[in-house]
């Protein structure tokens, strides 16, 4: 006799008004290790409780990847974000105002409300910030009433655009993924304030914008 594989549970949410009770259900996996594969405002991506090590832990898992690797801390707003940063230079202070919520990483040096699992650079203590315009992530985030740690969803050099695709390699090591369509190979701008002057480290998505 054969069996078929499990196909992934796939959420669809509502690409205006997302489902609060749904969001409140993702919410508490998250908290208990759970993770999820969302769409952002650039690529599909790996999500996890930051404060949850067995979330973190299941993230590095799923990318085979070791815990010094970069993740980024997703933020709903720069007061949030404020929170987990030692300083925050006027310059980046001032562009984050401009250009959040978007498509953009802040590359700052993180302080002791980081949990370690979460720290990009274990030496030099910096983390990646996105505020991320994604109404799905933005709509979990006011339910979830915390941070997110996330990072991008690709086997090998290639990005994963199409649900299909997630389902066949994830299978069912994740607990969901939110369906948000074909997504377009984009990545994020990634800006470094860690010393005087910012160094732009990728121009991805919306750099015409800075």
């Amino acid at each position: 006799m054969f069996y078929s594989k499990p196909k992934l549970m796939i959420l669809n949410l509502h690409p205006q008004n997302p489902e609060i009770r749904t969001l409140k259900t993702i919410s508490e996996n998250l908290r208990n290790g759970s993770v999820y594969i969302f769409p952002t405002d650039t690529v599909y991506a790996i999500i996890a409780d930051s404060k949850s090590k067995q979330g973190i832990e299941k993230l590095h898992e799923l990318k085979n990847t070791d815990k010094h690797k970069p993740l980024s801390l997703l933020c709903p707003d720069i007061s949030t974000a404020s929170d987990y940063i030692e300083s925050l230079p006027n310059d980046a202070f001032k562009l984050m105002k401009r250009i959040t919520p978007g498509p953009f990483t802040f590359i700052l040096k993180a302080n002791k409300n980081i949990p370690r699992w979460t720290i990009t650079n274990s030496k030099s203590k910096t983390i990646g910030i996105r505020i991320p315009e994604s109404i799905f992530l933005q709509e979990l985030m006011r339910v979830h009433e915390g941070t997110l740690t996330c990072t991008s969803v690709f086997t090998g050099d290639e990005y994963l655009t199409d649900i299909n695709d997630l389902d066949d390699i994830f299978g069912n090591r994740v607990e969901a993924i939110i369906d948000g369509g074909i997504a377009k190979v984009e990545t994020s701008t990634i800006l470094d304030f860690t010393n005087d002057e910012m160094e732009v480290i990728r121009e991805g998505k919306g750099f015409d914008r800075i």
